[in-house]
């Protein structure tokens, strides 16, 4: 049985529960995080999405991403994703920006309240199967890469790469 996850109204005040398949399906707004995991040099990890995902198949996305369970602090759902999708134990996280994402394709509707954290790991990371592809990724690198070619990467991490450039002026 799929868990639970959080109804939120346009405040992000809980006002019910559903799955996320459900959110998705009606569009209900819901909770969602995302974190970038950069290593002393400054670069980014990220994981290239499944192409049996069905949103956002075969493209490059955040270091983590996962939704908010039903009772869960964004910061612990973070917490959480590090361990689940990459075996990363830290207590280190830091709040960068919260987004509101509205999105529709014939199949799904992502209506999200987003936050994005991140974090430093200097060890060896592990993703869990469900990624095709990972790598780590100047920032540099990124620019050119998002600049030349945006199709390949998923549209939450565009939009938070682009906030996270604002937020550091690079």
């Amino acid at each position: 049985m799929p868990e639970p996850v959080d109804l939120v109204n346009a405040k992000d005040k809980v006002i019910g529960k559903t799955t996320k398949e459900e959110a998705h399906a009606k569009g209900s707004l819901h909770r969602a995080v995302h974190v970038f995991v950069f290593n002393k040099e400054g670069m980014l990890f990220l994981q290239k999405r499944s192409k049996k995902k069905l949103l956002a198949p075969g493209v490059w996305d955040s270091s983590v991403g996962e939704h908010v369970k039903a009772g869960e602090s964004y910061k612990k759902a973070a917490l959480r994703g590090l361990i689940e999708e990459l075996r990363i134990k830290t207590s280190n996280i830091k709040l960068d920006c919260k987004i509101f994402r509205n999105d529709k394709t014939k199949t799904y509707h992502n209506r999200e309240f987003i936050t994005l954290f991140e974090t430093e790991c200097n060890s060896k990371i592990k993703p869990c199967k469900e990624s095709e592809k990972t790598g780590w990724f100047s920032i540099k690198q990124l620019k050119k890469q998002v600049r030349k070619n945006p199709e390949k990467f998923c549209k939450a991490f565009l939009i938070f790469f682009r906030k996270y450039l604002k937020l550091r002026k690079t």
